[in-house]
């Protein structure tokens, strides 16, 4: 089979791999029945791009350990990374299972273990395989329940939106689809905040009422205005990797009002979060990760099946599998507009 290997910085290559070779399937559940999946398509997220992005020998060099769960910097060389780094958004079809739950052929969405899912066959255990819905739509969009998913299981954090006025920090694909759930919820504002003007043409589209360029403009001060002179009730924080997008979120937030810390850290960020602003501001902060059961992933997926959702226009490239280094590039580098960016293991170029 073929797998990614991340060989040096912003360097991804295909390989050859044994077609058994599993990856990170933690030692506690390798008694779990065991499911292969032959991957069609596979899309590039935020959280993938560190991998492909940092320079890791250098933050070795400078003892800034971050994702050391990963990452493996008491070798030699921290390069090249594990094996299968770095995708965890994959649909295929299943191709052998000692599960009882699935059968060779059924569509499924498949979710590595810690991003290591860059292999043309995934052998994972059987809880961590969800069969997808019968569908008009393309895979590229079924694929996209898995972002979803983790989108409704962090929006099981929020308090009562009726009539609040929600901001959100990020108008990447997370922040996109968070528009499209918000304007179904009764919130009386879906706020897109973001520095690119072109991703702020799509929010509105995609459910937001209003829009802020942070790069051209005060943001608050541009929120109390399009708020009545107030700031959010809700606000979140959907960038990631990236330190000021979270002070933003607290400095956004009305007093006794509530963020959400939906954007991954890298784990430098500590020692910057505005604790001080928080505890002035009495604000609830709450944060998500961990999606990984079937009731985060398969209502998405029956939202995009039946068309409640339309995630269609954030899907903008879509290149064969063996072309990763310019998928990657387009998307750590925003090129050419990219939202979400699809390899497709279906064809060889």
């Amino acid at each position: 089979m073929k797998a990614g290997l991340i060989t040096a910085p912003r360097r991804i290559e295909i390989i050859d791999a044994p077609d058994d070779t599993l990856g990170r399937i933690p030692e506690e559940l390798a008694s779990i029945p065991k499911v292969t999946v032959q991957l069609e398509k596979a899309c590039l997220c935020g959280s993938d791009s560190p991998f492909f992005n940092y320079d890791f020998a250098e933050l070795k060099a400078n003892n800034r350990r971050i994702i050391d769960f990963v990452v493996s910097y008491e070798k030699d060389s921290v390069y090249p990374l594990n094996l299968g780094l770095s995708l965890h958004e994959c649909v295929g079809t299943v191709v052998e299972t000692h599960s009882a739950k699935f059968k060779v052929g059924d569509f499924v969405l498949a979710l590595p273990f810690d991003q290591h899912g860059f292999f043309s066959l995934l052998t994972l255990p059987e809880n961590r395989i969800f069969k997808l819905p019968e569908s008009n739509v393309s895979k590229e969009e079924i694929l996209l329940c898995q972002p979803l998913g983790t989108i409704i299981y962090g929006f099981r954090k929020l308090p009562e939106l009726e009539g609040k006025t929600v901001a959100i920090i990020g108008q990447g694909p997370i922040g996109l689809m968070m528009n499209s759930l918000l304007a179904k919820t009764g919130a009386s504002k879906v706020i897109a905040v973001d520095c690119q003007s072109d991703r702020l043409s799509l929010s509105r589209k995609t459910g937001a009422t209003h829009v802020i360029n942070h790069s051209q403009e005060s943001t608050s001060a541009k929120l109390q205005e399009i708020n009545d002179g107030k700031l959010a009730d809700i606000v979140i924080e959907a960038v990631g990797h990236n330190e000021s997008a979270i002070d933003l979120a607290v400095g956004l937030a009305t007093h006794d009002g509530f963020v959400l810390n939906f954007g991954v850290i890298d784990g430098w960020h500590e020692d910057h979060f505005p604790f001080g602003k928080a505890f002035y501001k009495n604000l609830t902060i709450s944060h998500s990760v961990g999606a990984a059961l079937p009731e985060h992933f398969l209502p998405a997926a029956d939202m995009i099946a039946k068309g409640e959702i339309d995630v269609s226009s954030l899907l903008t490239h879509s290149l064969p599998f063996n072309q990763a280094q310019e998928a990657y590039e387009l998307f750590v580098d925003r090129k050419e507009g990219a939202i979400k960016v699809v390899l497709d293991f279906e064809s060889n170029g």
